[in-house]
This record gives C-alpha cells, sequence and structure tokens, in this order.
C-alpha cells in the first residue's frame, strides 16, 4: 500500500461533521472485496471474520475533521460562518477556503474581517463571530445565481500535502484524525486475505467533533469484547506547553492511560504494551487533562468494552495545518496488526 499516497487522499478530502461521504468512498474504494455494514448516521464498518473462539475487536477511527458552514450570506455578497468543531481564532485570519456549492463544486474563498487600518482601540483579537468569506460576489443573489452557493454550504480549509523526505514528516489538514483512518483501511489490507482467530471490526464513525455522535450510534448496536480508538492525538512537544511532553512527534505510537472521558482498564493497557513490546514497537504512554475521543461512548456500552485510545501525535491539531512523523503512523499500522493477531 502506498502509505504517502493514502495519506494524501485522505487528509485533502472534504468531510466535516456530517459531510463526510468523501471520505467514506475512500475507505469503499480502497477495501474492495471486504465485507462492511452502514447505519443511518453515516458510519461504516468493515468486518473480517474470525473463529467462533476468538475475540471481536473493534477499531474505530472517525472520518470528519473540523470546518464550518455557511450560516448566512450578507447582501453585499461576503459569507458569515458556523464552526464545526472546536478552532483557535488565532489561527484563521487570511486563510484560504472553499466551500463546498450546491452542484458538489469548490468555490474559493478568504476568511477575512475588518483590516487594521480601521481597527479601533477597543479591538480584542480575533472573534470568529466577527469573521466572513470573501468569495468575490457583489450580492446576496449572486452568491446563489452564480457560485450556487446555499445556507449550511460546508467550509474546509485549503492546504497543500508535503512530504519531507529528509525526516519523514508531514504537513497537510486534518491528520486528526485522517491518521487514524488511514491506519484503520492499511490494517485491513494486511488482514483481508490472512486467518485470523479474533473477529476484527474497522469502524469508519461519523460526527466525533461535534461530540462523538456517530459513535453513541455504534455503542447501540456493537457486540465488540474490546476496542482500539484510533486518533490523531494532539503532540505536546512543542514550546509554550506546560508540563513534561508525552506525546512527542517521531518517538512513537501515543498510548493513551486516562482523558476525563475515559479511564483505560489496567488489563487491557498493560497488554497492549506488552504486545508493542514483542514486536518492538515504541509506545508513549500519556495521561490527558483534557480532551476525549470516541471511547467516552463505547467503554459504557452494553455491559462496558473495555476500551484504549492509540493514535499518531499531531503538532497543531485542530487547525488547518499539521505536522506528523510518517514513522509514528507506521508503527501505529504495525501495532494494529499486532493486536489483531495477538490480543
Amino acid at each position: 500500500m502506498d502509505s504517502l499516497k493514502l495519506l494524501k487522499d485522505l487528509t485533502l478530502a472534504a468531510g466535516i461533521s456530517g459531510h463526510e461521504s468523501s471520505v467514506t468512498k475512500i475507505m469503499q474504494d480502497t477495501l474492495t472485496g471486504m465485507d462492511y455494514t452502514t447505519d443511518r448516521m453515516g458510519n461504516i464498518t468493515f468486518i473480517k471474520q474470525g473463529s467462533a473462539e476468538g475475540k471481536k475487536i473493534l477499531f474505530i477511527a472517525h472520518q470528519d475533521e473540523i470546518g464550518f458552514i455557511v450560516s448566512d450570506i450578507l447582501p453585499q455578497g461576503f459569507l458569515q460562518i458556523q464552526s464545526i468543531g472546536g478552532w483557535d481564532a488565532n489561527t484563521l485570519l487570511s486563510s484560504p477556503v472553499d466551500i463546498i456549492n450546491k452542484n458538489g463544486e469548490r468555490i474559493p474563498g478568504i476568511i477575512g474581517s475588518v483590516p487594521v487600518h480601521f481597527q479601533t482601540g477597543t479591538n480584542t483579537g480575533p472573534n470568529i463571530d466577527a469573521m466572513f468569506i470573501d468569495i468575490g460576489a457583489s450580492s446576496s443573489e449572486k452568491v446563489l445565481s452564480a457560485f450556487g452557493i446555499e445556507l449550511g454550504a460546508p467550509v474546509i480549509p485549503v492546504c497543500r500535502f508535503h512530504h519531507v523526505p529528509s525526516s519523514d514528516r508531514l504537513f497537510s489538514k486534518a491528520f486528526d484524525d485522517r491518521a487514524g483512518v488511514a491506519a484503520l483501511v492499511e490494517t485491513g489490507l494486511l488482514i483481508k486475505d490472512i486467518k485470523l482467530k479474533n473477529t476484527i471490526y474497522l469502524c469508519g464513525s461519523v460526527q466525533e467533533e461535534v461530540g462523538t455522535r456517530g459513535a453513541t450510534a455504534v455503542a447501540g448496536y456493537t457486540d465488540a469484547d474490546v476496542c482500539i480508538v484510533l486518533e490523531g492525538a494532539p503532540a505536546d512537544d512543542i514550546p509554550g506547553i506546560p508540563g513534561n511532553a508525552q506525546t512527542c512527534v517521531g518517538k512513537g505510537v501515543h498510548l493513551r492511560l486516562f482523558d476525563p472521558t475515559m479511564i483505560v482498564p489496567h488489563k487491557l493497557s498493560s497488554q497492549i504494551r506488552k504486545i508493542a513490546h514483542t514486536h518492538d514497537i515504541p509506545v508513549q504512554v500519556t495521561v490527558r487533562k483534557r480532551g476525549g475521543t470516541d471511547g467516552r461512548q463505547i467503554h459504557t456500552a452494553n455491559h462496558g468494552i473495555p476500551t484504549i485510545v492509540l493514535g499518531v501525535p499531531v503538532r497543531f491539531a485542530h487547525s488547518h495545518n499539521c505536522h506528523i512523523s510518517l514513522a509514528d503512523y507506521r508503527n501505529l499500522v504495525k501495532l494494529c496488526m499486532a493486536i489483531a493477531e495477538n490480543l
């Protein structure tokens, strides 16, 4: 599998929460020949049957990314936006974006606000509610008639995918969580033609960034015995972060023991760490004081499903330009494969 192409295709795809179909299609087109099911939320789960005595392992990664929707069309032709997921407003001004119009076409625009020339001493910094998108339209009527843009149209950041060969680092948007989705897909390709004792479910969930809504649906019907959440985990190895760095780019797979939404069972974390050690896969054990994942819904499903978060460290997560290590990604795929065969 060409990991670089897969990561490029997935990260550059448009797929904000509630509009994940382009990501789903990449998964379907890549995992051809593998059985799958879908639900009415948009979650998709690929299935590799194991033997009767094996366990059922659910690997889950969310397809959606943060972005915006058009919330109003002003008379002068500017677009106002509603954020989908958590943004730092400081990253947004002058950013290029694409608006997906009613025909599925990408219409380019620029996020703007009142320029410095007209600001007063009361200006307190960037505010998403005060921002707007300029697409070059002269009126609200032109926004619809010439550009095909309606209220609720998805808005996604525009970026480039860049590979740095000397360090095997990657720059793009949406590594949270397209890195997890890519690992899910590559794991499926590795296991689909071999015999396994365990039954493997590979689920691409939806609407994680707006409250783990897709995982709520999955939790209602899954019969999994254990769950592995695959994430693009925010890296903390940059200047200005308090405390010791626990999730560093280039130092291995993020292995989370705790966040405010979930406590990982010691037995499961110990088994995963043992598997990683046996297969010479570096992991970074992490305790998180903020944030959460699809695991918040899955771990309380049915009679309780032991759940752990594994991830690729992502610098500048929840912005439109992120940074990961290809080695970390490949180690995550390697660990997923080892878990599928040995847990």
